[in-house]
């Protein structure tokens, strides 16, 4: 009977019930939005650096991997250290430059591109999988997928061989420099931005088109099994002072650190979706519950409880506002893709980082700070009404 009393009042009121529902579902969607936010960038962040599988992390002294140009010199000295220690399973070096690439050098209509290349060892490697083909030996290239065309048709074919030269060398005189190698494949690499063209090359082959003959931009390190990465950085970071070597872990917290105000902003916009809800179920409740002081009334005097009453007022906004929220967390999540392409803008950040990741638990915790919500907004107004005396509230409803 109480579950029935507390659906029949929305129905007497659509206008009032559908404003109620809009609003919070509106509050709800920007709930779980800025808390998909807040744990995206940190979940997607370690799940792309964990992907590669290595743990550990050697960049030049001062700068995180591909922060700067920078790069470690006398790396070879480094590298055979490394392979060295007993806490290491694996090394994998990378040598990152920006190139100048052209599919046809004799062509006059093709324009120069500029790529990012990404020198490799082609035992030994976490910046690419290949999707087509395979890994990279000496004098050869591996490309990046082509994105489809706007027209949703299939992606160009792939050039058998392409020009490649330091950067600006093909646009300076007859492609002086310039050096003709052939495709091994095609792959799809992790830590490029959408703004990037990726190729790879052997490591070798990169570093001699860049006359960099014993540099690395940067050395990823997978630890032997049994062996905990952030101990296995201290010991490597107390032998190599002049580099600086992290753990994924670290990396993770001084990447949050520094897109921390996205962090904030999420519980600042969270915290204000909440208050808006509260205030609107709360008016909403104040409004319905004034206009049936007599119903009410004239219920206590009858003899029902004050506990059937406010049950009955608490289940009518938590029955509204539960199907608010249901349809708060679809609109969410639409809305989430259409902020994911404004923020994936974001200078310099990897393609493959997202700002809005879907969990359930996520989800799962909008709809009860919802319903809590709505609950304590509308628990104020049902209380008092049920403490109102039945005789001066009869006579104040007489007409």
């Amino acid at each position: 009977m109480i579950l029935r009393c507390a659906l029949r009042e929305p129905r007497r009121h659509p206008g009032r019930t559908l404003l109620a529902v809009a609003g919070v579902a509106v509050s709800g969607a920007m709930l779980l939005d800025m808390l998909m936010l807040s744990n995206g960038l940190q979940t997607s962040f370690r799940d792309l650096l964990q992907d590669a599988g290595y743990e550990v992390r050697v960049s030049p002294a001062g700068t995180l991997p591909l922060d700067t140009e920078a790069t470690i010199r006398d790396a070879t000295r480094l590298l055979a250290d490394l392979r060295d220690d007993p806490g290491v399973a694996r090394v994998a070096p990378v040598l990152a430059a920006n190139l100048s690439m052209r599919a046809d050098p004799t062509s006059d209509g093709e324009a120069e591109r500029s790529v990012f290349a990404l020198g490799v060892d082609p035992a030994n490697q976490g910046v690419f999988r290949v999707t087509g083909g395979r890994i990279p030996g000496p004098g050869e290239i591996l490309l990046g997928e082509e994105p489809p065309p706007p027209d949703g048709g299939a992606p160009s074919a792939t050039a058998d061989s392409v020009s490649i030269a330091a950067f600006g060398a093909l646009g300076s005189g007859a492609g002086a420099g310039a050096r003709r190698m052939p495709v091994s494949g095609s792959g799809k690499f992790l830590y490029v931005s959408e703004s990037e063209v990726p190729v790879a090359l052997e490591l070798g082959t990169l570093q001699e088109l860049t006359d960099r003959p014993n540099e690395v931009s940067f050395v990823m390190v997978e630890a032997a099994p049994g062996i905990d990465p952030d101990t296995l950085a201290t010991r490597l970071a107390t032998r190599h002072p002049d580099v600086r070597i992290v753990s994924i872990g670290e990396l993770v917290d001084q990447a949050e650190r520094r897109l921390s105000y996205f962090r904030q902003l999420a519980v600042i916009l969270g915290t204000v979706s909440l208050l808006v809800a509260g205030l609107l179920v709360g008016t909403i409740a104040s409004v319905s519950i004034s206009d049936r002081y007599g119903t009410i009334a004239a219920a206590r005097a009858i003899g029902i409880s004050r506990r059937s009453i406010l049950a009955t007022l608490l289940i009518e906004s938590l029955a509204q506002s539960a199907v608010a929220v249901a349809l708060g967390v679809a609109f969410g999540l639409v809305t989430s893709r259409y902020l994911e392409r404004i923020l994936s803008d974001f200078p310099g950040l990897p393609e493959a980082v997202r700002f809005f990741v879907p969990d359930g638990r996520i989800a799962a915790i909008t709809v009860a700070a919802v319903l809590v919500t709505a609950a304590l907004a509308a628990l104020g107004p049902a209380w008092r009404v049920t403490r109102m005396p039945i005789a001066t509230t009869l006579h104040r409803e007489e007409p």
